[in-house]
């Protein structure tokens, strides 16, 4: 702004017009007034933004403690113990039966089978309908997933049974993007087990019918509309010709029309031709 004035005084004492310099320094002093009223507004807001009498809300207990204990979700505890004999992998307690590891879901495997130890450390390998690190949350079916998306993805019936329900009311509200949305999600839960909202959905979809049954479903899509449009085709031809005789007949009929010429008018014996023969298309007689 000083430099901004100083160049407005140098100006200023170079010009000798009277009326030129009273409107250079009316057109200054608005340009002034316009800083004045920025630095006044700049200097306002810095004020109100000094500080403010609310009190900020705390907590004494961590958000991340509401959350269930991963320890206490997931531990294996024998039958008829207390819970200071819980366990957090049914693999490493000993004396406990193939059938009861696991939650009897699955298998334990051992971490590194290269490392030779009185008691290797293993984890459960869960059945392919099962999941988390004791096998007892049944995974979601990727076949009803696929069901889902196939015969009601334009209605977002797919995210509401992966658990996903706001993506299902988007997905419902566009129609499943225009049908756009509906095709990706069908190639996407059909080629292989997406995730649900906790773990992925059991691989329990062939692919060969994941194949078969999009290629016959869109077939039959396609074989549906070109059967339509050839139906309609033949509608709109039919009601063509109608119009067209119908024409022709009011044509005719009408009192006082104008006689016309030609072969194709031609009515009675008076019509010329070979033997009566007259207009297009007509069989001619057999010669004399």
């Amino acid at each position: 702004l000083g430099s901004h004035l100083t160049s407005s005084a140098a100006t200023f004492t170079s010009v000798r017009n009277p009326y030129l310099w009273i409107s250079m320094l009316v057109t200054k002093a608005q340009l002034l007034m316009k800083w004045l009223a920025v630095l006044a507004a700049v200097a306002s807001l810095s004020i109100t933004l000094s500080g403010c009498e609310m009190e900020v809300p705390k907590h004494h207990v961590g958000n991340w403690r509401k959350n269930p204990n991963y320890l206490i979700k997931f531990q294996y505890l024998e039958k008829g113990k207390d819970l200071t004999a819980a366990q957090l992998n049914s693999c490493m307690v000993k004396d406990v039966p193939a059938t009861m590891q696991c939650s009897g879901h699955g298998y334990c495997k051992e971490w590194n089978p290269d490392l030779v130890s009185l008691q290797p450390l293993s984890f459960c390998v869960c059945n392919r309908d099962w999941a988390d690190p004791e096998c007892r949350t049944r995974r979601k079916s990727q076949i009803t997933a696929f069901l889902s998306s196939l015969f009601g993805g334009f209605l977002g019936a797919d995210y509401f049974y992966l658990g996903f329900p706001l993506w299902g009311a988007v997905k419902l509200i566009t129609l499943g993007g225009l049908g756009f949305w509906w095709l990706v999600d069908i190639v996407r839960t059909g080629a292989g087990p997406v995730y649900a909202y906790n773990y992925r959905v059991a691989n329990d979809l062939p692919h060969w019918v994941f194949v078969i049954s999009t290629v016959t479903l869109f077939a039959m899509i396609g074989f549906l509309v070109s059967l339509e449009s050839y139906l309609s085709y033949r509608r709109q031809k039919r009601d063509d010709v109608m119009k067209l005789q119908q024409s022709e007949e009011s044509r005719r009929l009408a009192p006082g029309a104008e006689e016309l010429e030609g072969p194709h008018y031609a009515v009675g014996p008076e019509r010329g031709g070979f033997n009566g023969f007259g207009g297009y298309g007509a069989v001619l007689g057999r010669p004399m």
